[in-house]
């Protein structure tokens, strides 16, 4: 569709109501390539998953804390590059600024198989790749400052009414080569981790260059409602990202300070949790139907502030239960979560909003990320454990308080039948 054509004035109005788009032209190929492209990043993304922690803390022999600014560094710069992209994604080159970000995660992994590692070259290497472990492998955890823009390509591709099952099978696909990823970690020398994840996250790149993109509008800013929209899922992201920052990059560092499970053994671990947390997104359709994105986000996610409260004070085989089933319940509703962002923004802004929306999630955890780090060298290794419950109960509040129990005070977008 050329820019700035009618039915695209029409689509992203800077008031009034905002009308959905019909998927562009070559919509079907570009989910093939889209989805091959996500398939590579996400087994890169699980072999740095595990392989990251070990590089520092067993080959590089340093604490925890470390490892902490080391995630802290990470998320930082992805949450400003999540941000910037984002806003460059709505309002300049969507595709452009897409490939971008995925180029960061190939430079990093290249800069770790230098010879010489140093401490210094990792931190380069953590602020370049995103290796901030804020997030759950299927959502973007390593690199995540792709995501948003993947999001927006792919809700630009499918209909409005069968979004949500797209993305659920979107995360899905992601997650399960994620497993695959990490699974394919416990082999091998950290050398061979990292060389893998190098040759997968290019060919994720090129994967996604055949890929259908809508021209964006040059200069154009999102309007009062998508504005409004924006700042509501955004204030939900902090302290879904203060929830994630304290807990998830230190997960498996607890498993190896507190019991020391091995490498092998954590990847199995990790894989199976991973894989439970995929399947379980499967499910985001039929619980957004029956309860609506609030209370499915709500519900489930509880479920999980329960179980990280028991984890430090039960012993290591009920431990490691709880940590397999956690995912299960904190991404089953992400794909309902990300379908009503993407349905309350007309197509030229969901690049800016799910950009803003992650990068104040990932800023967020970089702070907690860093406190977490402190407390598991200085203070007691369930401070983190019972400040993500705490944490995850503020965030069921809130998305309650600017969304409604039934998730309707913002509505979504009208159907493109209505465009002129």
């Amino acid at each position: 569709m050329p820019r700035g054509s009618a039915a695209t004035r029409a689509a992203v109005p800077d008031d009034g109501e905002a009308v959905d788009l019909p998927p562009i032209a070559g919509a079907r190929r570009g989910l093939s390539f889209l989805f091959a492209s996500r398939v590579f990043r996400g087994l890169a993304a699980g072999l740095v998953t595990i392989g990251f922690p070990y590089l520092v803390l067993v080959d590089l022999q340093v604490g925890a804390f470390v490892l902490g600014v080391l995630y802290f560094a990470g998320a930082l710069s992805t949450a400003l590059l999540t941000y910037a992209l984002g806003r460059l994604g709505s309002r300049r080159a969507l595709r452009g600024t897409y490939l971008l970000a995925l180029a960061l995660l190939p430079v990093a992994t290249g800069i770790l198989l230098l010879p010489g590692t140093t401490i210094w070259t990792v931190l380069l290497a953590s602020i370049l790749g995103g290796f901030s472990a804020t997030g759950s492998l299927a959502g973007g955890g390593v690199g995540g400052a792709a995501y948003p823009l993947q999001l927006a390509v792919l809700s630009d591709l499918t209909p409005p009414d069968r979004r949500t099952r797209w993305i659920s099978w979107f995360t899905f696909v992601a997650g399960m080569a994620a497993s695959f990823g990490a699974l394919a970690a416990q082999g091998g020398s950290l050398t061979d981790v990292f060389a893998l994840a190098f040759g997968l996250s290019i060919a994720s790149v090129l994967a996604a260059v055949p890929i259908p993109v809508r021209p964006v509008r040059r200069g154009r800013r999102p309007g009062v409602a998508s504005r409004r929209v924006i700042l509501r899922f955004t204030a939900t992201g902090v302290l879904n990202g203060v929830s994630q920052g304290l807990l998830t990059p230190f997960l498996i560092p607890f498993f190896v300070l507190a019991y020391g499970v091995t490498r092998s053994d954590m990847a199995i671990y990790t894989s199976i949790g991973s894989i439970l947390g995929t399947v379980s997104v499967l499910s985001a359709p039929l619980l957004e139907r029956r309860y609506g994105f609030v209370r499915a986000i709500v519900g489930t996610r509880s479920v999980t502030a329960v179980l990280a409260v028991l984890i430090p004070f039960v012993s290591l085989a009920p431990a490691l239960l709880f940590y397999v089933m956690m995912p299960m319940f904190r991404v089953a509703a992400l794909p309902a979560q990300s379908s009503a962002l993407m349905g309350r923004l007309p197509g030229a802004d969901r690049s800016e909003g799910a950009g803003t929306n992650q990068s104040a999630r990932v800023g967020a955890a970089s702070a907690s990320t860093l406190f977490a780090g402190y407390s598991f060298e200085d203070l007691a290794l369930a401070v983190p454990f019972v400040g993500y419950a705490a944490a995850v109960v503020a965030n069921a509040a809130l998305y309650v308080r600017f969304f409604g129990w039934n998730g309707e005070k913002i509505p979504t977008l009208a159907p493109a039948s209505k465009l002129p």
